[in-house]
């Protein structure tokens, strides 16, 4: 028979609270550096090991340009292209040119300076 309960002549089946399952789950854990002018944000992440203490090599940019409505968002993943921004590199500036205008890539230097100042690369 059911564990049941009267309560003001009205008969109830008794409720346990159920078990919370208690699960293993895996988390990525990071860092991240945000820059925003009114035009464009740049979001720097670097990721960490699964020691939780040494980060990977690199970083990755989340790029918003905030000119173009719906937002225009990109990811950047390539290390070649950032430190190329950084170097001033022509094939690479051609690309920065193309997806920022003059002000915007002089923001973006900026940032990766800052980065650099960091130690991100």
């Amino acid at each position: 028979m059911e564990d049941r309960i009267l309560i003001n002549g009205v008969w109830y089946v008794r409720e346990t609270e159920p078990e919370t399952e208690t699960k293993e789950i895996e988390t990525t854990d990071l860092i991240c550096s945000v820059y925003e002018t009114e035009d464009y944000v740049w979001k720097a992440t670097r990721i960490y090991k699964d020691d939780g203490e040494t980060l990977y090599p690199g970083f990755d940019v989340d790029f918003t340009d905030k000119k173009i409505k719906p937002w225009k968002e990109e990811h950047w993943e390539n290390m070649n292209w950032l430190q190329g921004v950084f170097r001033n590199d022509p094939k690479t500036m051609e690309d920065a040119n193309k997806v920022m205008n003059a002000q915007g890539v002089k923001y973006f230097k900026l940032f990766l300076n800052k980065l650099k100042d960091k130690g991100w690369f």
